[in-house]
C-alpha cells in the first residue's frame, strides 16, 4: 500500500510538476513573440504618423515577417503543451480519486482481516479468562497505611528544609526583599499612571 502511494508521490506528481513548468516555459516564449510583435508596430504606426520612412520596412519587413513566423510556431507550441497540462492534471486528479478510494479499501480489507485472526487466536483461550489470583489476607491494609504516609516530594522538601544551610536562608532572605522591593515599584508606577 504504502509503495502504491510513494510510486503516485515520486512518479506521477513530479512528472506533471514536469509537464506545467514546460508550459510556462512555452507560453513566456509565446507572449514574449507577442510583445515583440506589438512593440514593432508600435514602431511603424509612429513612423508612419512622423511621415518618416523606416528602415526595415524599406528593406522587405524581413524581421518582422519572421517575428510573426515564430510567433505563430510558438502559438501551435503553447497550445498543445496548454492540452498536455490539462490532460495530466485531469488523469492526476482520477488517478487521485481511483487511489484513495482504493488505497482505503485495501486498508478496511487489511484490519478486518486483523480483527477476524485476533478473534479466531483469542476464540481458542477463552477458557484462560478470568484469571484467578490468590492475594495475601493483609494487602488491604497495606493500602490503607500507604494513604496515610506522605508523598515522595513531601518528603524530599522535608529533608531540604532539615539540612538547609546558612547560604540558603541568606538566599531565600535576598529574594523575599527584591520581591518586597518589586511589588513597591510596581505600586509606585501603578500611582504614577493614574
Amino acid at each position: 500500500m504504502i509503495s502504491d502511494l510513494n510510486t503516485y508521490l515520486t512518479k506521477a506528481i513530479p512528472d506533471t510538476k514536469l509537464t506545467i513548468q514546460k508550459y510556462a516555459d512555452v507560453k513566456f516564449e509565446y507572449l514574449s513573440y507577442c510583445l515583440k510583435v506589438k512593440e514593432m508596430d508600435d514602431e511603424e504606426y509612429s513612423f508612419a504618423s512622423l511621415q518618416e520612412p523606416l528602415y526595415r520596412v524599406e528593406t522587405g519587413n524581413y524581421e518582422y515577417r519572421l517575428i510573426l513566423r515564430c510567433r505563430q510556431l510558438a502559438r501551435k507550441k503553447f497550445a498543445k503543451c496548454r492540452q498536455d497540462v490539462l490532460v495530466k492534471l485531469e488523469l492526476l486528479d482520477q488517478k487521485h480519486v481511483q487511489d484513495i478510494v482504493f488505497q482505503l479499501h485495501r486498508f478496511i480489507t487489511a484490519m478486518s482481516k486483523y480483527h477476524t485472526d485476533c478473534y479466531e487466536s483469542m476464540k481458542s483461550i477463552v477458557n484462560i479468562f478470568p484469571i484467578e489470583v490468590d492475594l495475601p489476607a493483609n494487602i488491604l491494609d497495606c493500602c490503607k497505611t500507604n494513604k496515610e504516609t506522605k508523598s515522595g516530594y513531601e518528603f524530599h522538601d522535608e529533608v531540604k528544609s532539615d539540612t538547609e544551610s546558612e547560604d540558603d536562608e541568606e538566599f531565600n532572605k535576598f529574594k523575599s526583599n527584591n520581591l518586597l522591593q518589586e511589588t513597591i515599584d510596581d505600586k509606585l508606577i501603578d500611582i504614577s499612571t493614574d
